[in-house]
């Protein structure tokens, strides 16, 4: 009997009673657990998209970032170098500045010496002036003294005639006078004659003393002309100067080659640095050309060149201006096709 089912109606009844409700007890704790963690997975689900989404926004914001920080770096690196170039313009200008006050000084300490000349020549002829006076006055009152002579020398001569007439014996006496008498006329006459050389003398001396005032106020004149023609001069190097700089230049947009020229003891040097070098590298004049000769042909009009006048060279404005005038003419792209 016990190798045999149970068939019988109650006893599967009771049996079934006593099953079910355990296996529907186990598979509503099991269909719990499963809602459970399918409610877990979709909220981690939903928390991983909600990081997701944040990573991604934080990636585009760092990406919108970046892109950011290259355009105003290269805004940045552009008004650099446009700083750069206005220094190299203000130290220009600095060694233009520095000529003139130079140019100047020698201008005023050759004016200081013209005048302190004219001066001591005004004194000289001031002096000439007096003593031509004195001179004059001199000659005046010997001519004076020989009128007044003279006068005597005619009294005495009627007063020896009239003394003739009246004392015959006395006549050979006041003849020999009369003889002295002229005599000393003669050389009263003689004395006359020098007085009016030295006189004509005093005039031609009072006519080379006007000759003199008259040169120099041609000096003056002179040297006015000469002042006139510095400021002409540096009129124009002012000129080239603005020509040179003119404020449409820029470097945005251009591949951009720094230039070094300095002086020191005598000596040039000269130094080159490229975009995208960190450092400068110091070259000879004719590697200096070889080099920029190169970048030319590498970028035609898009090559510019910054000229760099490190502080307390000794570069003159002229030296300065030469240099930057055939580098810039030879390979900067703004003289080699004007702008617009």
């Amino acid at each position: 009997m016990s190798g045999f089912t149970d068939l019988r109606l109650n006893r599967r009844t009771y049996t079934d009673e006593g099953f079910w409700p355990s296996f529907t007890d186990i598979m509503t704790v099991i269909v719990m657990i499963f809602l459970m963690g399918l409610v877990v997975v979709l909220l981690r689900h939903m928390e991983t998209t909600s990081n997701l989404q944040a990573a991604l926004e934080a990636e585009q914001r760092a990406t919108a970032l970046a892109r950011s920080t290259r355009e105003e770096k290269t805004r940045v690196d552009h008004k650099l170098t446009d700083t750069e170039e206005q220094l190299a313009q203000l130290r220009m200008q600095l060694l233009l500045a520095q000529d003139r006050k130079q140019a100047t000084e020698k201008t005023l300490a050759e004016r200081d010496r013209s005048l302190a000349a004219l001066q001591q020549s005004y004194a000289e002829l001031d002096e000439r002036e007096k003593k031509t006076a004195t001179q004059l006055a001199e000659s005046q009152s010997a001519l004076s003294d020989v009128k007044g002579s003279y006068s005597s020398l005619q009294e005495k001569h009627r007063v020896l005639e009239a003394r003739a007439e009246n004392a015959g014996s006395q006549l050979q006496e006041r003849s020999e006078e009369l003889s002295r008498l002229e005599q000393r006329y003669s050389e009263l006459q003689e004395q006359k004659r020098l007085l009016s050389s030295d006189l004509e003398k005093i005039r031609a001396s009072e006519q080379l003393t006007s000759e003199e005032l008259a040169a120099a106020r041609k000096i003056i004149a002179t040297t006015d002309m000469e002042l006139a023609g510095i400021r002409d001069e540096y009129s124009d190097l002012q000129i080239k100067y603005d020509k040179l700089v003119k404020p449409a230049r820029t470097s945005k947009g251009k591949h951009v080659v720094t230039v070094y020229y300095a002086k020191e003891s005598g000596r040039y040097s000269y130094k080159i640095r490229d975009t995208g070098e960190s450092k400068s590298r110091s070259v000879s004049l004719k590697t200096l050309h070889s080099e920029l000769s190169k970048k030319k042909k590498q970028y035609g009009k898009k090559l510019y060149i910054k000229l760099i006048y490190p502080q307390g060279s000794d570069l003159s404005f002229n030296e300065a201006w030469t240099f930057s005038k055939e580098i810039l003419n030879t390979y900067d792209y703004y003289n080699q096709d004007p702008p617009d």
